[in-house]
């Protein structure tokens, strides 16, 4: 059975049993205070993380979004919570001045 859950994570994750949860996939905060929005004035806590931990069946996969310069926040978490960062997918795009070709 699939199913999608859409809740405050951290509570719902809480009600949860242990090694129930095949694959998260989530889009947090990236801590870039955008807008001035307290809701993204940091980065997810470890306690988000440990708990998505737990829940996830051995062998589980998590697939987190993160911002290009909060990234690092984001995977130190991840890793103190006890995930293995495996494998990462950046979005690349290039701006600025034009530069010379000759």
């Amino acid at each position: 059975m699939q199913e999608i859950i859409q809740a405050d994570c951290l509570e719902k994750m809480k009600e949860m049993q242990d090694n129930s949860i095949d694959f998260i996939v989530t889009d947090p905060p990236y801590g870039l205070h955008f807008m001035g929005k307290q809701w993204d004035s940091s980065t997810p806590n470890i306690d988000i993380w440990q708990q998505a931990w737990r829940v996830c069946k051995p062998g589980s996969m998590l697939a987190a979004f993160g911002g290009s310069r909060t990234h690092h926040k984001l995977m130190h978490a991840l890793e103190c919570a006890g995930w293995e960062i495996r494998d990462v997918i950046m979005w690349l795009y290039g701006s600025g001045f034009p530069k010379s070709h000759n």
